[in-house]
């Protein structure tokens, strides 16, 4: 695991060597155990390690036998022991035992599609000295972050978004990308909230030749086929595959944590990492302390944990907590993230790091087996319409009355109304925050397009209309959400954070069976949870679904109600000109320490005014002129 950062250049020039340092500077929270580089006229990538395989001979970066292709990687190849078999049988000489490693001989195999042969989170940057060529690709569900900006200078690309503003001017603020966040509580998509800087999207190759073009080759996997298969022999081969996938995650010389909140995700990946590890592992789990019902959850986890014989490390998270770990995430995540779920899950990457270099998470399970709540709305407005004419529920959506956006909803086909999971400042609420030269420079674009094209091609894809929503929520949530904040949050405590549940035949598996396997009777992840009632104690086998609460609308309404207001009414954040200050205040005063979207919607602004003020408004080379939009 590591960060790793490079340009390429259109005139060959001393500075570049300068440039490539201040990259990796940005990165070395990501990888604490060494730094290797490479130059040539022109062309200068480099590397940050975390030694976690082959800790003596892994460095980077990785060449080929005539060392004219050199390549770095972050992230683990999880096949790369048949692939190695492979490539010294056709004669490849391999220099140490790294799984990165094979990464440099498939390219010389399969040149710009090598990428088709891997199997893991990875992020490749390879650069063809013969060829003068320069690829980048990302792995097919976007685990681990890859971007790059293009500017007359020529190209650079980095883990993380501060490594990639290190190279040249700062960007301004892409209005159309904090639109989108303000919708999703993050910048999805292609486009990250700087103008120009953008993401390889996950399962692409990027191509930049010697000429200077660029070009996208596509490996995004299609959809499996179906699997013909009973409910219990779905289970079986759940069960099996899920076992196989965590034991590839566990390959590494160096101990493993697991990250525990209670529930069947979670639970089920510390049972297949116990069954062959026995007790080396560690579980960690955190909660806010008087806040609701953290006793019954935390019991939950530790009678899981226990059942295996694993230490579990609580955390029991307070309001100081809270605000140590809100002022500090936002500069780790280095984008503007408006989960609240981050604030316990950077307390626990914190405390985990003390003990362990990689730990595995139960992220992705609700995207493969329908685990957030609400993909049964669908079956709610089928049954609903069948019941109520549309004559009816046409004057039903335009009254005040009870059941009017239940009407609503049911007017609309599903890939219209669906925008997926996470969602906050809706229309028209999201219009109304804007300054008005804001609104005006907006008035066409329709951040939720985002989600109805992924909605769309899923179903071109084959998928039926629960494969559909989950594939929205795969495209628009989970790589640049979810799996974002987990890499981050890890990686800047030197941790290394792995996610079975997205393994190629756990995915293959999901993608392949019929959606009554994964909802059934208003219930998700039906499939898992008869695999957690083989191995898990009952209790987190039937779980609801929870993750790491965190109460955000009482903590912004009491403890950190100060904080909020200040850091979004100030001078600094009246002066930047986006937002109405009275939309503001009200947000502000409709916080009333009940659990409600208000709070989610206030965290999401505040969120963005502590990255603007701890990132880019910091960056090298930041002046006045472009501290406020268009100003």
């Amino acid at each position: 695991m590591c960060g790793i950062a490079g340009i390429v250049e259109r005139d060959a020039h001393q500075q570049a060597r300068d440039e490539l340092g201040r990259m990796l500077d940005a990165l070395r929270h990501r990888g604490p155990d060494d730094e290797g580089t490479f130059f040539a006229p022109g062309v200068a990538i480099g590397m940050r390690r975390l030694a976690i395989v082959d800790p003596i001979g892994g460095a980077q970066p990785f060449y080929s036998e005539d060392r004219q292709v050199v390549a770095v990687v972050n992230g683990e190849i999880y096949n790369h022991v048949d692939l190695r078999r492979g490539l010294e049988r056709r004669g490849h000489i391999f220099a140490g035992a790294s799984d990165a490693e094979v990464v440099v001989h498939l390219y010389e195999e399969r040149g710009v599609d090598f990428a088709a042969e891997l199997s893991g989170m990875y992020a490749v940057a390879i650069y063809d000295s013969q060829r003068r060529t320069l690829v980048l690709a990302r792995d097919p569900l976007g685990i681990k972050p890859l971007l790059w900006r293009r500017t007359g200078l020529g190209v650079a690309f980095a883990s993380e978004l501060r490594a990639v503003m290190a190279w040249g001017d700062v960007p301004e603020i892409n209005l159309q990308a904090l639109d989108r966040y303000l919708l999703y509580r993050t910048a999805v998509g292609e486009e990250t909230i700087l103008e120009g800087i953008r993401r390889v999207p996950p399962g692409r190759t990027l191509v930049l030749d010697a000429s200077g073009r660029l070009e996208f080759r596509d490996r995004r996997r299609h959809l499996a086929p179906a699997f013909d298969l009973t409910a219990e022999q779905a289970v079986d081969e759940l069960d099996r595959r899920l076992g196989l996938a965590v034991e590839r995650h566990l390959q590494g010389d160096q101990p493993i944590g697991v990250l525990l909140s209670g529930g069947v995700d979670s639970g089920l990946v510390l049972h297949y990492a116990a069954r062959v590890m026995g007790g080396a592992l560690q579980g960690y789990t955190a909660g806010f302390a008087g806040f609701g019902d953290e006793g019954e959850e935390f019991a939950v986890t530790q009678a899981t944990a226990a059942a295996y014989g694993i230490p579990l490390t609580r955390l029991e998270l307070d309001a100081e907590d809270a605000e140590r770990h809100l002022l500090a995430l936002n500069f780790d995540i280095d984008e503007p993230n408006g989960d609240p779920t981050a604030l316990p899950l950077r307390a626990i990457a914190e405390r985990a790091a003390v003990d362990v270099p990689v730990v595995l998470s139960g992220e992705g399970a609700d995207e493969l087996f329908a685990g957030y709540p609400g993909y049964d709305e669908p079956l709610v407005v089928e049954r609903f319409s069948r019941l109520v004419p549309r004559m009816v529920r046409q004057a039903l959506a335009g009254s005040p009355l009870p059941g009017r956006g239940l009407a609503a909803r049911s007017l609309l086909a599903l890939r219209d109304r669906y925008l997926g999971v996470g969602m906050s400042w809706r229309d028209p609420e999201r219009h109304a925050l804007y300054r008005p030269e804001i609104r005006q420079l907006l008035h066409d674009h329709r951040p939720g397009r985002l989600a109805a094209d992924a909605f769309a091609a899923a179903q071109a894809q084959g998928h039926d209309w629960l494969g559909s929503m989950l594939q929205v929520d795969r495209e628009v949530w989970l790589a640049d959400e979810a799996l974002l904040k987990l890499d981050r949050l890890t990686m800047s405590f030197g941790l290394e954070a792995r996610v079975p549940y997205l393994d190629d035949d756990v995915v293959e598996l999901a993608d392949g069976l019929p959606w009554t396997y994964k909802l059934q009777a208003g219930q998700g992840k039906w499939l898992l949870r008869q695999v957690a009632r083989r191995h898990l104690p009952a209790e987190a086998a039937l779980r609801p679904k929870r993750g790491f609460p965190t109460p955000i609308t009482r903590l912004l309404s009491g403890p950190l109600r100060e904080l909020a207001h200040d850091a979004l009414t100030d001078d600094t954040a009246r002066a930047r000109g986006l937002f109405e200050p009275a939309a503001v205040r009200d947000a502000l005063a409709r916080l009333n320490g009940r659990p409600s979207q208000d709070g989610r919607m206030v965290y999401v602004l505040l969120a963005l005014e502590l990255w603007l003020r701890q990132v880019y408004d910091t960056a090298p080379g930041m002046n006045a002129r472009n501290a406020r939009y268009g100003s």
